[in-house]
C-alpha cells in the first residue's frame, strides 16, 4: 500500500510521512517531558523535611534527612549540606548552585526538537506542495491533457503537504510552550527550595562562628 502510494504520489507523499512520523514523535518527547517534570516536582516537594529540619534543629539533621529527598534533588541539597559539615571541602553555595544548574538543564532536555519541528515543518510541506505541482504539470505535458479538472486534482493533492506541514509545525510550537511553561515554573520552586536551604547553612555557619 505504500509501495503504491509512493508511487501515484511521488516525493510529497514521502514528505507527508515524514511530517506524520515527525508528529508522533513529538508527542513523544512531550510524554516523555510531562514525565520527567512530574518527578522533578515530587523530587522538590521531598526537600520540605531537610529545610525543615535544617530549620528547626541542626545541619546534621538535615544531612540525615537529605537521604530521604527522591530525585535529582537529593544530589543539590547532599552537596550543599556535605560542604557545610565539613565532610567535603568546598563552598556550599557554589556546589548547589552548580548541581541546580544541572538540575534545571535536565529539564530542558530535547524540547530544541519541538521548537525546530514548529520552525520547519511549513517550510519541508510547502517543499513538497512545489514538487507535487511540479510532478502534476509535468504529467500534464507528457499527456497533452490539460484543463482546470486536470490540474485542481494534482494540486489538491499538493496541497495536501502544506497543510500537513502547518499542522505538524502547531503541534511542535505548542508542545514546546506547554512544556517550557511548566519548566520555568518548576526552575523557580527548585532555586526557591535551593536559595531557602542556603540562608540556613549561612545562618547555621553564622551561630557556629559567633558562638
Amino acid at each position: 500500500m505504500i509501495a503504491d502510494a509512493l508511487g501515484h504520489f511521488g516525493l510529497e507523499t514521502v514528505l507527508v510521512l515524514f511530517m506524520l512520523l515527525t508528529s508522533v514523535l513529538l508527542v513523544g518527547i512531550a510524554l516523555e517531558r510531562a514525565v520527567a517534570i512530574g518527578w522533578m516536582r515530587m523530587s522538590v516537594r521531598s526537600t520540605q523535611d531537610t529545610i525543615q529540619a535544617a530549620a528547626t534543629a541542626s545541619l546534621i539533621d538535615a544531612r540525615v534527612q537529605a537521604k530521604n529527598i527522591k530525585g535529582p534533588m537529593k544530589a543539590v541539597f547532599v552537596a550543599g549540606l556535605d560542604r557545610a559539615l565539613g565532610q567535603v571541602k568546598g563552598l556550599p553555595e557554589r556546589a548547589m548552585a552548580r548541581e541546580r544548574k544541572q538540575v534545571a538543564a535536565s529539564l530542558k532536555a530535547r524540547t530544541w526538537i519541538l521548537a525546530t519541528a514548529g520552525a520547519l515543518m511549513p517550510f519541508v510541506g510547502l517543499f513538497g506542495t512545489v514538487v507535487g505541482v511540479m510532478e502534476a504539470f509535468f504529467a500534464i505535458g507528457e499527456t497533452g491533457q490539460g484543463g482546470f479538472a486536470v490540474v485542481s486534482v494534482g494540486i489538491s493533492q499538493a496541497l495536501i503537504a502544506t497543510a500537513v506541514g502547518i499542522a505538524v509545525a502547531l503541534e511542535g510550537v505548542f508542545l514546546f510552550n506547554l512544556v517550557q511553561a511548566f519548566a520555568s515554573t518548576l526552575t523557580r520552586d527548585i532555586s526557591h527550595a535551593v536559595d531557602e536551604l542556603g540562608e540556613l547553612i549561612a545562618f547555621h555557619s553564622h551561630t557556629d562562628g559567633r558562638g
